[in-house]
């Protein structure tokens, strides 16, 4: 039986809606064309279109989110950077600020242990000149007693005289004088 179907179609030139010869025309071609057009365009119209419309939108609107995000983000960080280069900027004015300061105290310092220490160095240099004044007014003072006995020792050793005090202490106070004269 489907031999003879088979045979049938073959003996009317195949499949009867691709039948061109038959009726010597393309009737049955154009109108299987249009059905077929038309059946696409409706799915693709109402169906296919709708959708890919919808995506687009969607990513069209989501690329516009992250444009917009990407330029709040952008300004937030110019806006960091700004206060952060302020912030650099204020802690190196104070950072030097605090070091002139710092240099100011420590040269103020500096001066005023140096005027200390000239302050006691002098006081202490006066007060070791006044103590050498003193032993040598000390000195020069028991220097004529020393010097006479010396003397009247020294004359009764090598001479064998025995000089009286009061001329020995003349002549050692004039040879004395004579000598800080000189």
């Amino acid at each position: 039986m489907a031999n003879a179907n088979t045979e049938v179609a073959q003996d009317q030139g195949g499949l009867p809606q691709l039948n061109v010869i038959a009726d010597g025309t393309y009737t049955n071609q154009i109108a299987w064309l249009l059905l077929t057009f038309l059946f696409l365009f409706f799915v693709v119209s109402r169906i296919v279109l709708p959708r890919v419309t919808k995506v687009l939108g969607e990513r069209e609107e989501n690329v516009a989110n992250n444009l917009d995000t990407a330029e709040r983000l952008k300004n937030e960080a110019e806006e960091v950077k700004a206060a952060y280069e302020a912030a650099v900027a204020d802690a190196r004015k104070k950072a030097q600020e605090i070091v002139l300061g710092a240099k100011d105290t420590i040269q103020a310092d500096i001066a005023k242990a140096q005027s200390e220490l000239d302050a006691t160095l002098g006081a202490k240099a006066e007060e070791a000149e006044a103590r050498i004044m003193k032993a040598r007014d000390e000195a020069l003072a028991g220097i004529d007693t020393v010097a006479a006995e010396v003397a009247s020792e020294m004359v009764a050793k090598l001479a064998g005289v025995e000089a009286k005090e009061k001329t020995v202490a003349d002549a050692v106070k004039a040879a004395l004088d004579t000598a800080k004269g000189a």
